[in-house]
């Protein structure tokens, strides 16, 4: 492909991808906007309707962000966004608009509605529905999540606030790919950084705001901090950091 058609290829497909969004988020608004317009006519003008109306435009917002969740699961089957590919490959390419396409659904929520469901199960729900494996009782705290479809998380696990979980770099003109896998019983702290291709073992700590490089191994009942994270202790040690927070 030749170097001066790149930038008005990414334009095109900006714009495809605003349509994109538009008809997704258009379709989350239905059901509130319907309730809206049958609400609004029962009820008698004055204060009281004011205030009614206020309430149900509130209340209008959270039922958008639940509708969301299912219609942005659905979207990404209908728009072959079905998650990011594995490996490596082009970022001008179909994999790398299939990448986007798929990145784009997940942002609709985080930008718009995941802040209200952090660390609930309707986080973890639409996380799976994206194509994420999160065992029984974990607990994710963070909206800052991509490649859903590339990153396994085991049962009992905490992932902090603000934490980011990312399994794709670019390098250079390609999209550079790998899973992430976090154990079970995991404490992962707040605002660390986990890349592509990490492994954190069953019962390890990542300290907070720790950032851990591409393809590091993180062994079972370690503890891990800094930047770039080393290895500083182990579960049960008497100097070990075993206290971080989460968030």
């Amino acid at each position: 492909m030749p170097k001066w058609f790149i930038t008005p290829l990414q334009t095109v497909v900006t714009l495809f991808l605003f349509v994109e969004v538009s008809a997704v988020a258009g379709l989350a608004l239905f059901p509130p906007v319907s309730l809206w317009l049958w609400v609004e006519p029962q009820l008698t003008a004055g204060p009281v309707k004011v205030l009614l109306l206020c309430m149900l435009g509130a209340l209008g917002y959270f039922l958008y962000g639940m509708c969301l969740i299912p219609v942005v699961a659905v979207a990404r089957w209908v728009t072959f966004s079905l998650g990011t590919g594995l490996g490596k490959y082009p970022y001008i390419s179909f994999r790398g608009y299939q990448w986007a396409s798929y990145n784009a659904l997940i942002l609709i929520v985080r930008f718009s509605f995941i802040n209200w469901i952090r660390a609930t199960p309707f986080n973890v729900l639409f996380y799976r529905l994206m194509g994420m494996t999160v065992g029984a009782r974990t607990q994710i705290n963070t909206a800052v999540v991509a490649d859903c479809n590339l990153i396994t998380i085991g049962e009992d696990t905490v992932i902090g606030g603000d934490v980011t979980l990312i399994a794709h770099a670019v390098e250079g003109p390609n999209l550079v790919t790998a899973r992430v896998k976090i154990g079970s019983r995991v404490t992962v702290g707040l605002m660390a950084v986990v890349m592509p291709g990490c492994e954190i073992g069953d019962g390890a700590i990542l300290a907070a705001n720790a950032v851990l490089k591409k393809g590091t191994i993180i062994g079972p009942g370690e503890i891990w901090g800094g930047v770039p994270a080393k290895r500083i202790g182990t579960r049960g040690e008497k100097n070990a950091e075993t206290t971080q927070p989460v968030g």
